[in-house]
């Protein structure tokens, strides 16, 4: 049977710092939040399977919510196979992928394991407001980053000043050159993503990169060396957290980066939409106004 992050402990965990009750039904995980005025809502993201009209009714006489959604999305994605050599996986990605991610490698882009998560969030959201998009709370992004744990890990793109490749020292941007390895601090990234595994997968969960990143390639490659990172931790499956639905509007502004993920491959996978049972008419009434 396969089990979404979003049903995962560690998802419950992020949840519940950040205000969610999380509770279990049969076997599925529910999620109950109190809204001001409204009373409590109910989401069940992602179930194994559509939980029954009598499972709905029963979760929704303990918490008398005045909705309950069975929420699938994002509601299509693509996954990839990456049991597979690497030099297998690389073959099967569409030529102008392959050419972004030497491009990177040309342009000296390393990318590394990092513990700062504040970094990626400045960056996220400077990214999410030049694009136009809708904008979490910084506190969430942590929450999510520090209730998976181990199984979280952040991923950081930097260029390599001109100084360093000629070897020369530079105590804000230090070089092992004896490991081959280097261990930015001071620098800002210019492009990163938060990679969470869950059940054998790994969900390409959050990215963004700054202007300079996009030109240098560098998102590329992060997804390159997430792949590697997710096939070294034991996953299977690589999930690029949604694409383009044209079922769903709230996906219109998602061509570029669906057209992007495409290239690295993988199979479509599609979910159903939302499905919201009320239990207050009025409120019903009042939501159908913004559907």
């Amino acid at each position: 049977m396969f089990l979404d992050l979003r049903q995962s402990p560690e998802y419950g965990q992020y949840l519940k710092k950040i205000g969610w009750i999380s509770d279990r039904q049969n076997n599925f995980r529910i999620y109950v939040r109190h809204l001001p005025v409204l009373g409590n809502f109910i989401k069940v993201p992602r179930p194994p399977s559509c939980p029954s009209r009598t499972a709905i009714d029963k979760i929704a006489k303990k918490y008398r919510p005045f909705a309950v959604a069975i929420d699938c999305s994002p509601t299509k994605t693509l996954r990839l196979n990456i049991t597979p050599p690497l030099k297998e996986i690389l073959s099967q990605m569409k030529k102008d992928t392959r050419y972004e991610i030497r491009k990177a490698q040309k342009n000296k882009i390393i990318v590394r394991r990092s513990y700062d998560i504040d970094s990626f969030i400045k960056m996220w959201h400077d990214n999410a407001l030049h694009r136009g998009f809708w904008i979490p709370f910084k506190k969430e992004i942590k929450a999510l980053y520090e209730a998976f744990g181990k199984n979280s890990y952040l991923l950081l793109a930097y260029q390599i000043p001109l100084r360093l490749r000629s070897g020369q020292a530079d105590p804000e941007f230090p070089f092992d050159f004896a490991q081959g390895k280097q261990i930015p601090n001071s620098k800002s990234p210019i492009s990163g993503a938060l990679i969470l595994v869950s059940h054998k997968i790994a969900y390409y969960f959050h990215a963004a990169s700054t202007s300079e990143g996009r030109q240098l390639s560098a998102p590329s490659l992060i997804v390159w060396e997430a792949m590697k990172l997710a096939k070294e931790k034991g996953c299977k499956t690589f999930d690029f957290e949604g694409i383009l639905d044209p079922r769903d509007k709230n996906t219109n502004k998602w061509g570029g980066f669906t057209h992007f993920k495409k290239g690295f491959g993988g199979r479509e996978v599609v979910y159903p939409l939302t499905i919201t049972k009320y239990y207050n008419p009025i409120v019903k009434f009042l939501f159908s106004f913004f559907g």
